[in-house]
C-alpha cells in the first residue's frame, strides 16, 4: 500500500499543474520501479522515504511543470561534471546517488559562493576545508577545485555516516554539523533523521528536498543520456596565469575562470590542473587528442627550440608545432603552449 500512495497522491494532484495524466502516471511508474529497485540495491542507491509528508512536499513541488525544468536544467549543466564526481564517490565506496547532492548545495556550480561564505562545488566553510586537507588561504582556495573539493566532500560524507550510521543523518549532519544532531538525537533519544524536531529549518527541508531531487532526476532519466559534454584536465607545467591557459587553448578567460576559481589572483602554481568543459576549447587540433591524451600547459622561460621542449616531455615536436599551429621550430619566452602526451596502450597478457 505504501508504494501506492505516491501514485493516488499525484492522481489527485495532476489537474492543477495541467500535465497530461497519461504521461504523468508513466512518470510515477518510474518512480515506483526506482522505489522497488532501492529496496534491493543499497550499496549504489538510497532508500527513497516515500511514506514521510516532507519528502511528498518536495516531490510535489518539483512535479510543477516551472520547478522541475529549472532543476533538469540545473542537471543538464552539471552533466559535464557528474561523470568526474561519480567516478571519485565510487572509489571512495559511497553511494553514486550521493552524486546529486551538489545540486542541492550548489546547483551544481563550481563557482558558487553563500552568504554565509561557503564556497565550491559542495559549499564547504573554510575551517571545514582546512580540516579536511584543503588549502585557503590568500593565493588558493581549494573549496573551488573541482577533484580535490570532490574528494574531501566524499570523505567528509563518508565520515559522518561512520559516525551516525546511516545517510539520513549523515546528509543532516554535512548541513547542519555532527555537533548539532549529536544533541537532538540525545534529547530525544531518536535514532534516525525522520524523528528530529528543533533543527534549523535550513536542515528540516535540505534532507527530505535531497531526496526528492534524486527520485525526480532518477526517474527523468536525464543522467543516463549520452553527454552533450565533458570535462577536461589539463596540467600547468610551469607557473603560469589563467590568462595564458587560456590563450593557449582558445577558450575565453570567463569560462576558464568559472572552472577554476581556486586561483584566486588568477596564476597558476606549477603542478596544478585546470579544468574545461571540452565544447569550450577552440584549440580543435587539441580537441582531437584531448579524450586519450595527458594535457600540458608550458610557457618557457627563455627562447627554447621544440625539440628540446619536445624530449623533456616525451613528446614529438611535429605535434607541438601542430597543435600550437607554429611556423617555427622555436618556441618564445612568455608564449604558451599545449603539450599533449599521447597514453600508451596497456599491454596485457592477451595482447
Amino acid at each position: 500500500m505504501r508504494k501506492l500512495l505516491p501514485l493516488l497522491f499525484l492522481l489527485v494532484a495532476a489537474p492543477s499543474y495541467g500535465a497530461d495524466l497519461d504521461s504523468v502516471v508513466q512518470q510515477e511508474a518510474r518512480e515506483l520501479s526506482l522505489f522497488s529497485l532501492t529496496s534491493h540495491s543499497r550499496e549504489t542507491f538510497l532508500d527513497l522515504p516515500w511514506d514521510k509528508p516532507s519528502f511528498q512536499f518536495w516531490l510535489s513541488y518539483y512535479r510543477n511543470r516551472w520547478n522541475r525544468v529549472k532543476l533538469l536544467s540545473q542537471v543538464d549543466s552539471y552533466r559535464v561534471i557528474y561523470p568526474l564526481v561519480r567516478e571519485i564517490f565510487r572509489k571512495e565506496g559511497l553511494p553514486e546517488d550521493l552524486s546529486l547532492l551538489a545540486i542541492v548545495e550548489s546547483n551544481g556550480n563550481p563557482s558558487a559562493v553563500s552568504k554565509a561564505g561557503a564556497a565550491g562545488l559542495w559549499q564547504l566553510m573554510p575551517g571545514t576545508a582546512r580540516r579536511l586537507g584543503l588549502k585557503v588561504n590568500r593565493y588558493l582556495d581549494e573549496r573551488f577545485d573541482i577533484v580535490k573539493s570532490t574528494v574531501a566532500a566524499a570523505r567528509y560524507l563518508k565520515e559522518l555516516h561512520s559516525m551516525f550510521g546511516r545517510w539520513d543523518l549523515a546528509i543532516a549532519a554535512y548541513n547542519a554539523g555532527p555537533g548539532t544532531i549529536k544533541r537532538r538525537l540525545k534529547v530525544l533519544g531518536a535514532n534516525q533523521f525522520w524523528d528530529l524536531t528543533k533543527l534549523p529549518d535550513e536542515t528540516l527541508e535540505y534532507v527530505p528536498k535531497f531526496y526528492a531531487v534524486l527520485s525526480v532526476v532518477k526517474a527523468s532519466g536525464v543522467l543516463d543520456r549520452p553527454a552533450k559534454d565533458r570535462l577536461i584536465t589539463v596540467k600547468v607545467a610551469s607557473r603560469t596565469t589563467l590568462y595564458r591557459v587560456a590563450k593557449a587553448l582558445r577558450v575565453s578567460y570567463s569560462t576558464v575562470r568559472r572552472y577554476n576559481r581556486q586561483f584566486k589572483r588568477g596564476v597558476v602554481p606549477r603542478g596544478y590542473r585546470v579544468y574545461l568543459p571540452a565544447s569550450s576549447v577552440k584549440n580543435y587540433a587539441l580537441l582531437r587528442y584531448a579524450k586519450s591524451s595527458n594535457l600540458y600547459v608550458y610557457v618557457p622561460k627563455r627562447r627554447e627550440r621544440l625539440s628540446t621542449i619536445a624530449r623533456r616531455f616525451g613528446v614529438s615536436p611535429r605535434l607541438i608545432k601542430e597543435i600550437n599551429r607554429l611556423r617555427y621550430n622555436v618556441a618564445f619566452r612568455g608564449q604558451p603552449l599545449v603539450i599533449v602526451k599521447l597514453a600508451e596502450k596497456r599491454r596485457d597478457g592477451n595482447g
